[in-house]
């Protein structure tokens, strides 16, 4: 009787997902350049807040040697405060998504390669509005209507000059970055080596379909 030699047979898995590449350093850099305009958006939200004191107190002042009727100063301040907070949350809510966006993006997620793209549209429309009321702030031709009260519409004058000159400066600034930081991150996205990270597929565990190793035979 003689003993046949046996070898195990290695599991064969079928041909199929490619293994994870390496990250491109262009989905790095979109990710971090995501996260300085999160950072951004929380540097302005604090600004905000802090802006609030500092233009109320100018705007008192200016509001009581312009003659603005008391009633109508009080609607403005309450108009001033309200604008302001609700700014600050809206840049802090953009700033959270953004970060959500950068992480996904530095993992390569699909999903959050589209969103980003949506984003940096959106984006790129609110700094370009941005840049345009910085402008007219800048130059004190930011017209209100006050529905022909002549107190309504110092009021509003007295309160566009209450904010300070380096205001509009730094809002022009930060709106300009924002453009090109969005522009940048969907270019990048769509370079071909974002294209090859991102159009990868994970490689999958052994499953119950590997075949298994049969045992060793004897003759």
């Amino acid at each position: 009787m003689s003993q046949s030699a046996s070898f195990p047979v290695e599991p064969v898995s079928p041909a199929g997902p490619r293994p994870l590449a390496g990250r491109p350093a262009v989905v790095t850099a979109a990710a971090a350049i995501l996260a300085l305009l999160a950072l951004l958006n929380l540097v302005n939200a604090l600004l905000h807040l802090a802006a609030i004191n500092s233009v109320l107190n100018r705007f008192r002042v200016r509001a009581v040697l312009e003659g603005v009727n008391p009633a109508d100063m009080n609607a403005l301040e309450n108009s001033l405060k309200a604008g302001l907070v609700i700014g600050a949350l809206i840049l802090v809510v953009a700033a959270i998504i953004l970060l959500a966006l950068a992480w996904g993006v530095w993992q390569g997620n699909r999903v959050a390669r589209i969103l980003t793209w949506i984003a940096c549209g959106l984006g790129v429309l609110l700094a370009c509005c941005g840049i345009s009321g910085a402008a007219g702030l800048g130059s004190g031709n930011v017209t209100v209507q006050g529905g022909g009260d002549p107190s309504v519409t110092r009021g509003a004058q007295a309160l566009v000059d209450s904010f300070p000159g380096w205001w509009a400066g730094l809002t022009g600034l930060s709106s300009a970055a924002q453009v090109l930081g969005y522009i940048a991150t969907a270019v990048l996205l769509a370079l071909p080596a974002a294209n090859e990270f991102f159009s990868r597929t994970r490689s999958l565990p052994p499953g119950p379909d590997t075949p298994a190793v049969p045992p060793p035979t004897t003759a």
